[in-house]
């Protein structure tokens, strides 16, 4: 299982989005996560943006599960517990 990784452009981030990705990574080893790369199809994507506005372009990636997109650090365990059950 492929996660696609795209963060956002982090003018406004409230938390440590690489705290935040180093944390999931460590605790998710089942699942392989890329950077988002142009062509390329995803099986689940993971957007990190650093505030409530959500504003990250994924417009053109190419994913066939599901988008998780997280905007705060408290939703860290939902995430993990997503991620565990795909």
């Amino acid at each position: 299982m492929v996660f696609g990784v795209k963060y956002c452009g982090g003018c406004n981030p409230r938390y440590n989005r690489t705290v935040f990705f180093d944390t999931v990574k460590k605790r998710c080893p089942e699942a392989e996560f890329q950077y988002v790369q142009p062509e390329m199809i995803y099986d689940h994507l993971l957007v990190i943006c650093g505030c409530p506005s959500r504003c990250a372009d994924i417009s053109k990636i190419q994913v066939n599960g599901d988008t998780f997109k997280v905007s705060e650090e408290s939703q860290l365990e939902q995430l993990i517990i997503e991620i565990k059950q795909r």
